[in-house]
């Protein structure tokens, strides 16, 4: 399924560059290699050129609370995504990956210019928290200067930013009007769950490789093992460390899996009380962007046997293909 238009914000909006080597995904918080609508642009646009793509997925050094913890936890999600994007998975040596750890703050500055060199069209994530949208404004600025289309890709909920169309809501219960009003009519589109199988369809295409004067600089990072030794080097908080929760896609379809099973039934009452366990416990696979929104939705929707006659067809306008599920 195509990426709702919706979700696609053109940061600079010039033409593909046709001769480029390669359409570069930029992942920066939609870290996911599935459920994932930046990835399926990505895709969309690797198909559509005859391009192999490169992920590059970097970790800054200096961003604000940066210590063991955090970094173990992205890291580990580098790990899955080593796995996820070789070619022993996708069928396809159509895709490249690039893991870079920053080793000093600053030490990646010039990265993401020195991809734009070769990239026929660079997408990204657009999440509107922490230093996020200064990064996207300042890569802006960067690959306009290039003349590469950049696009940015909302993948963060079910409710896409934009069809709040700039409302604030003051209160929960506003929100929750204007979603129920809202929702139903973008509940049936969601990201792929296997998106790097379309790259099996591009035949006669170079392997994706990475630019050796680019990984000469920014070397690949090779222990994504988010162990305290390894990490000990990186000029971050080492007073604050790693938890026994393991970061990456992995991990959080495991947790989720075992919500599925052992907490959903009684979530509704047990998810406030003080006294139970009963949250489902999936906020920081949700936080890094290992987890989707769509995901959990989905997983839930197929636990409850759901029905798409249970939604009124007045409300998305025709219950085929309602989520998948019919």
């Amino acid at each position: 399924m195509a990426v709702p238009a919706i979700r696609i914000d053109v940061a600079v909006d010039v033409p593909l560059r046709l001769d480029g080597d390669f359409v570069l995904y930029w992942m920066t918080a939609h870290r996911r290699a599935s459920w994932n609508f930046a990835l399926d642009r990505a895709v969309e646009l690797a198909v559509e050129l005859h391009k192999p793509l490169v992920v590059l997925e970097p970790l800054r050094a200096g961003y604000q609370w940066a210590s063991d913890r955090f970094h173990a936890f992205v890291i580990q999600g580098m790990a899955d995504h080593a796995v996820a994007f070789s070619a022993d998975v996708t069928g396809s040596d159509a895709v490249a990956y690039h893991p870079y750890v920053e080793a000093t703050p600053g030490a990646g500055q010039g990265l993401l210019a020195a991809y734009a060199k070769h990239a026929c069209v660079v997408v990204g994530d657009e999440w509107p928290c922490f230093f996020h949208p200064r990064m996207v404004a300042a890569a802006t600025k960067l690959l306009a200067a290039h003349r590469v289309r950049y696009e940015t890709v909302d993948s963060n909920g079910i409710l896409p930013i934009r069809a709040a169309e700039g409302q604030v809501f003051l209160t929960a219960y506003s929100f929750r009007r204007a979603l129920q009003k809202k929702l139903p009519a973008h509940l049936f589109h969601r990201p792929s769950s296997t998106p790097l199988l379309a790259l099996k369809a591009l035949k006669a295409v170079p392997a994706a490789t990475l630019p050796a004067a680019v990984t000469k600089l920014w070397p690949v990072a090779t222990d994504l093992s988010g162990s305290v030794a390894s990490l000990a080097s990186l000029p971050i908080d080492h007073s604050v460390p790693p938890l026994a929760l393991r970061g990456g896609d992995v991990a959080g379809a495991a947790h989720l899996a075992d919500f599925l099973a052992e907490k959903l039934t009684p979530y509704a009452t047990d998810r406030s009380g003080p006294d139970v366990d009963g949250q489902s416990g999936l906020s920081p696979w949700l936080h890094w962007g290992h987890l989707s929104a769509h995901q959990v939705v989905d997983a839930v929707l197929r636990a409850e046997n759901f029905s798409p006659e249970k939604i009124p067809a007045k409300a998305t306008g025709s219950r085929e293909g309602w989520w998948g599920l019919s």
